[in-house]
């Protein structure tokens, strides 16, 4: 070849080497830009990794898992994903899915109830680790209305994808349908119909059984079969493993049931006693007849709380914007977005958004300490402000959320095409108000307790119906006030330590306690063989205390969810009113002034309020407060600022001198108060079941205002010893449910609630009584006796001339009314011949 035809070539063979490194260079880049496009616009469905080709069930979904049961009708969803892109799905026609529901009566009796034809979603787009296409289409399918599965009836829940001739590469299908078009099949096994209830909060909703007290006879429980009705299912969470829906007993051979929420299995048991009126001692196989555990209503447990979360983590971005700001910080007030906090952001949308589509019968709530800990507003429903707001906002947010996962998906022999709810859109929902460590370290527990409903004070409520409250100020844990001496201190043997001495840290050490080292086996051997036997997680404010709380909840839920007979009261002793007054005893020649509290009486089923003994000596231990100072009545002070107060009842801020604890006074229940007395109740009768007194004495100054269960423990924690469960004073009896937390103001004698919460239970006293009342609290005992006295001696004259001229005249005289002598009571022989003066009313003598 000549060198220039040679020289020809060589430029031609650089051109195309220079064109072919272009070309890879371009490629090279065309696939980057497709890369990093493909990974920031990826959609996928509940993550790629649990997405998987083919047709699938949601993942909330699951063999042995419980279906919600008649009258509402069951949602089952899922995915159905093929590797193909939208072009060309364009072309081709919608996949179908139907859902078959086929009964098994026994090991050789199955058959088919029904079919129904799912609602399709618009397809979403996503890429497989190659980043090839994948189409992604959600379905839904309306379960018909079905009983409760009793007697061992189990289902096959069927989910059967027809796919459009053309599709059959997108994915390797398990057969052909009648059209022979490719077909996939998914199959749920040994489903029940019962009642699903969901679980969620933060963490002593989260807290495992392994740390609670009575963990061993829940599982003696279920080993017995007790529970065999139940199934349980747990989120993965920071505190608990994931739990795919499982029996009991199949949880505790793998190992994983100690590790299921407390609160939540408590709970459950609490619903399964009353529902079939069972005791806590009535749990083994012996004590309940296999034909009861046959028949009862399969119960089906969702659990994804999440430790140390935050209440607007868990609610949607337009409800939390609903709300007035609730945080504050140097006295203002701040709103945390979600996007501030991106820890917990995804709790909305991993814990609440997959679970929506489920049908549940209702909801329990544990939460609050992280917003106590976080300088929280707790406001005010009523006035849109703080956790009360958001509360509220809660409750309404999810039923909305549930229920509104309504279908067109119909039967495909139903001619109704009309979309109907799954969820309840009033579905039961169940409040644990916080017990005292609950508070971390603020003040305002109370205001929190009050916040948890909204600012009524008590569950249900106008703004928050169909619901209910448990109190768990008394269940606080009984070696709370040891921990720091004994554990922190290091009185106890570490769990980890190969010699078993314990490390212990004097008065002088870097953790101290408040008695030298030498005095650990005296003071902490009770605290240390307790905590051996059950121990702690992160300290006591998680309570290994849950039984209780889980049989209240569940007592709740029997009354609002199932139409439980209310003889049982579904919450404690809730405020009515108060009235001041004086009580006059002559055997002890004393004039005594006093308060009445009356309960609301509807609300106590057949109980009775009851007063529970305590150490008087000590009046803190009374937990009933009155505030001799008006000037600091204060529902919320500043975290940062001391003398700013930022609630005073009506969201109003204002500044005050000291602390706003400072002008609150304790004061005794009169023991005899308690209608259980027996004396009281033969001689009032059934008048004082909802009623008690407290005793005024020693308290200097007008009173303002008075509160119950605001601040600490129901027992003295000064002496060293653990306190006991349920040791608060007010309750109900037999139930014994502890009332509820209120604080009021008094005004004009009478007690006058924060708006919502009303308790107008007693009259306006006069003001002869206002006066009387004033002079007993700021000017001493005399003179007032001497009035009371003479007042006593001119009714008594009076009342004698008028017996005197019915005998003389033998006429019969209309019947005297409370309007005629208001509350002038004649001294008796029994009881200290007492004179109650209710608001002090005396009569017109003139």
């Amino acid at each position: 070849a000549s060198p220039k035809r040679n020289e020809t070539k060589e430029k031609k063979r650089m051109a195309r080497s220079g064109v072919a490194v272009a070309c890879g260079i371009m490629r090279f880049i065309f696939l980057y830009v497709m890369l990093w496009w493909g990974l920031t616009t990826t959609t996928v469905v509940m993550g790629e990794p649990s997405n998987p080709l083919g047709l699938h069930f949601a993942e909330t979904h699951g063999h042995d898992m419980v279906l919600q049961r008649a009258p509402a009708r069951a949602v089952v969803s899922g995915h159905l994903t093929l590797r193909y892109s939208m072009e060309a799905a364009a072309q081709l026609n919608l996949p179908t899915v139907q859902v078959s529901l086929w009964r098994h009566e026994s090991a050789t009796s199955t058959y088919e109830l029904e079919t129904i034809q799912a609602h399709v979603g618009f397809p979403g787009q996503a890429y497989d680790s190659k980043q090839r296409s994948l189409l992604v289409w959600s379905f839904q399918a309306l379960m018909p209305p079905m009983p409760p599965s009793t007697n061992g009836h189990h289902y096959t829940v069927m989910a059967r994808a027809h796919l459009p001739l053309g599709m059959d590469d997108a994915s390797d299908p398990t057969g052909q349908d009648d059209d022979h078009n490719p077909l996939l099949h998914e199959n749920l096994y040994e489903v029940i119909f019962g009642d699903v209830w969901y679980c969620s909060g933060q963490s002593n909703m989260a807290l495992p059984l392994q740390y609670t007290k009575a963990r061993n006879s829940s599982l003696e429980a279920v080993l017995a079969g007790t529970y065999d009705h139940v199934r349980i299912h747990s989120l993965q969470t920071n505190m608990n493993p994931f739990q795919k829906w499982a029996p009991p007993k199949d949880a505790v051979e793998q190992e994983s049931f100690m590790k299921f929420s407390s609160t939540c299995w408590y709970f459950m048991e609490g619903l399964t006693h009353e529902l079939y009126n069972m005791t806590r001692n009535n749990i083994n196989d012996n004590d309940v007849p296999l034909v009861l555990r046959q028949s009862m209503v399969p119960i089906g447990l969702i659990h994804t709380a999440w430790g140390g979360s935050k209440i607007e983590d868990w609610l949607d971005d337009d409800s939390i914007q609903k709300c007035n700001p609730a945080n504050q910080e140097d006295g203002s007030l701040l709103l945390l977005s979600r996007s501030e906090r991106p820890l917990y952001a995804q709790r909305y949308q991993d814990a609440v958004i997959p679970y929506k589509d489920l049908t549940i019968k209702g909801w329990i709530w544990y939460q609050g300490e992280n917003n106590m800990e976080n300088n929280t507003v707790l406001g005010n429903s009523l006035y849109h402000s703080g956790y009360s707001c958001l509360m509220v906002q809660l409750i309404q947010s999810w039923r909305s959320l549930w229920s509104s996962t309504s279908s067109s998906t119909r039967s495909i022999t139903d001619d109704d095409p009309s979309p109907m709810m799954a969820t309840d859109p009033l579905a039961p929902f169940g409040v644990v108000a916080l017990p005292t460590s609950g508070s971390v370290g603020t003040l305002e527990i109370g205001t929190m307790r009050v916040a948890q409903t909204g600012g009524f004070g008590v569950l249900p409520n106008p703004s928050m119906p169909h619901t209910f409250l448990v109190q768990a100020y008394d269940q606080d844990d009984p070696m709370r006030s040891l921990y720091g001496d004994c554990w922190t201190g290091g009185c106890c043997p570490s769990p980890t330590s190969t010699t078993g001495t314990p490390a212990c840290n004097d008065a002088t050490g870097p953790k101290p306690k408040t008695f030298p080292c030498e005095e650990c086996a005296n003071r902490c051997s009770a605290f240390c063989a307790d905590v051996a036997a059950t121990s702690f997680n992160m300290g006591p404010i998680h309570p290994r205390t849950k039984q209780t709380l889980g049989w209240r909840l569940g007592l709740g839920a029997a009354q609002t969810g199932h139409g439980v007979s209310l003889e049982k009261p579904r919450t404690g002793p809730t405020l009515a009113g108060c009235m001041l007054k004086v009580k006059y005893r002559s055997t002890r020649n004393k004039v005594m002034p006093l308060v009445t509290i009356r309960f609301n009486e509807a609300l106590l089923g057949q109980d009775v309020v009851e007063v529970q003994a305590y150490n008087q000596t000590n009046r803190r231990l009374s937990k009933l407060e009155v505030l001799v100072d008006s000037t600091k009545f204060c529902l919320q002070k500043s975290p940062v600022n001391n003398n700013i107060c930022i609630d005073d009842g009506y969201g109003n801020s204002f500044e005050m001198s000291g602390d706003s604890n400072q002008g609150w006074v304790p004061v005794n229940i009169v023991p005899e108060s308690g209608p259980l007395n027996v004396q009281r109740r033969r001689r009032s009768g059934p008048k004082y079941h909802h009623e008690i007194t407290a005793d005024l004495s020693g308290v200097q100054g007008s009173i303002s205002a008075i509160r119950y269960a605001w601040q600490g423990d129901c027992c003295d924690a000064t002496n060293g010893e653990p306190c006991p469960l349920g040791s608060c004073p007010i309750i109900s009896y037999p139930s014994g449910l502890p009332a509820n937390p209120f604080v009021a103001k008094i005004t004009k004698g009478k007690c006058e609630c924060l708006p919502p919460q009303e308790c107008n239970a007693f009259p306006v006293p006069t003001t002869e009584s206002q006066i009387l009342l004033d002079t007993v609290l700021n000017q001493g005992y005399y003179w007032t006796y001497v009035s009371v006295l003479c007042s006593l001696i001119l009714a008594l004259l009076a009342l004698s001339w008028i017996l005197l001229g019915k005998q003389n005249s033998k006429e019969t005289s209309p019947a005297t009314t409370d309007d005629d002598w208001v509350a002038v009571t004649a001294p008796t022989n029994n009881d200290d011949d007492d004179d109650d003066r209710q608001g002090i009313a005396l009569p017109d003598i003139t």
